[in-house]
């Protein structure tokens, strides 16, 4: 029988995908008899906007858009965390930037307007007392996002960059990691799976399977993280050395069993309120629904 393909919607491509074409290649999704097919929207609200066109059922995303859409009634839930739970995530930036307090008057990368990166730069920069709207300039990059072109060309002189481009930047000297968001932030959820109601309701069984090949797929990368090197290597197109280096940056912090962390979650959201960015209260707990 063959397996029944899902697609997976993604605001980007990067690391945080890669268990997903892990699971493919060792065949562990076929054997729970599914099959998830990438769609990359280039930016989390671009993504939510198929969700709710009803394009895109099952995907993974950074909770801080997500969040802001349920609050105002985006019809899914989150049924896991991605491998990436903490917010293992880099600003990175051109040689002569040695601080934070450097950015001033620079152009800095981002994903897309009202993507994490937005949230994320927002907060690392009034800590720092710099306005982001009047005292630098954020570009939203879209299908420009990771490429290290954007520093060489002078395009930005700083901005989030994700493994394994980050890697691979540094091991050329394009830049250099600036800061890690996760230091700014309290115990904090990231990147979560979610999967809209209909789905919940109507496709409980594919969503299990879906969830249990995830699950195996990152137990699998964390006990032989080289056996990853190859197909990693290829599907991101870098030196076996440079996605050796990108993987071994996020395994310490490795969430295996794709477990919601709720004191996590529930930081995310009183985070996003403080900003502006949700409506209304919402509780964490019924926000999730663990699979």
């Amino acid at each position: 029988m063959n397996p029944t393909p899902v697609l997976w919607g993604a605001p980007s491509f990067w690391i945080e995908r890669f268990p997903l074409f892990y699971g493919v290649e060792k065949g562990i999704f076929q054997q729970q008899g599914v099959y998830p097919e990438i769609k990359v929207h280039h930016g989390g609200p671009e993504l939510l906007q198929a969700v709710r066109d009803q394009r895109v059922h099952v995907g993974e995303i950074g909770l801080p858009p997500f969040l802001a859409a349920f609050s105002q009634g985006l019809p899914a839930r989150i049924i896991g965390s991605t491998f990436i739970r903490s917010l293992d995530h880099f600003l990175a930036a051109r040689s002569g930037i040695g601080s934070l307090e450097d950015l001033r008057g620079r152009r800095i990368g981002i994903l897309s307007w009202g993507s994490c990166d937005e949230y994320f730069i927002r907060r690392l920069l009034k800590s720092r007392g710099i306005d982001p709207d009047n005292d630098v300039t954020l570009i939203a990059l879209g299908t420009a996002y990771g490429d290290t072109a954007c520093f060489t060309d002078g395009c930005i002189d700083a901005g989030f960059m994700v493994e394994p481009a980050l890697s691979a930047g540094e091991s050329n000297g394009f830049f250099h990691v600036l800061a890690r968001v996760g230091d700014f932030f309290p115990r904090y959820q990231w990147g979560g799976i979610f999967a809209s109601d209909s789905w919940i309701q109507d496709n409980r069984p594919l969503l299990t399977a879906l969830m249990t090949g995830y699950r195996k797929s990152v137990q699998m990368m964390a006990a032989d993280p080289e056996a990853c090197i190859p197909l990693g290597s290829r599907i991101f197109g870098v030196e076996p050395a440079v996605f050796r280096s990108a993987l071994r940056r996020h395994l310490p912090n490795l969430e295996p069993d794709a477990r919601i962390d709720l004191e996590g979650l529930e930081n995310c959201i009183q985070i996003q309120r403080e900003l502006g960015a949700v409506l209304g209260k919402i509780d964490a707990e019924a926000l999730v629904f663990q699979l």
